[in-house]
């Protein structure tokens, strides 16, 4: 199922795909401040979800957790946010894991 949000995220060039009780949820502009809408508005979608992203960061990566996500995607992660994620034991996987000045780079170019 990880892969129907991969190739979601990547066809329509989204920036966040979360699977939720079966149903899949796109979102576009940035991805971080999507989070926050979502931590804020609805935090159920993020229970117990899938969730694949642009890029993860130490922010986004926190939300995460906080907000009981099992498994993550990344085309870009920091060091930083492999870690909170890892350590909070939620699976993950990416394509490119950076140091944090590298991941603020790519960030920037992403427009977040």
């Amino acid at each position: 199922m990880m892969q129907d949000l991969i190739d979601t995220l990547r066809d329509g060039q989204r920036t966040l795909v979360v699977l939720h009780d079966g149903h899949i949820c796109t979102f576009d502009g940035q991805g971080v401040r999507r989070l926050y809408n979502i931590m804020n508005d609805e935090p159920e979608l993020l229970y117990d979800a899938k969730v694949a992203a642009k890029a993860v960061g130490r922010s986004a990566a926190s939300m995460m957790v906080d907000g009981g996500v099992v498994e993550v995607y990344a085309e870009y992660i920091s060091q930083q946010a492999y870690d909170t994620l890892t350590e909070a034991r939620i699976k993950v996987s990416f394509d490119k894991k950076l140091e944090h000045a590298d991941f603020l780079d790519v960030w920037r170019k992403l427009g977040e």
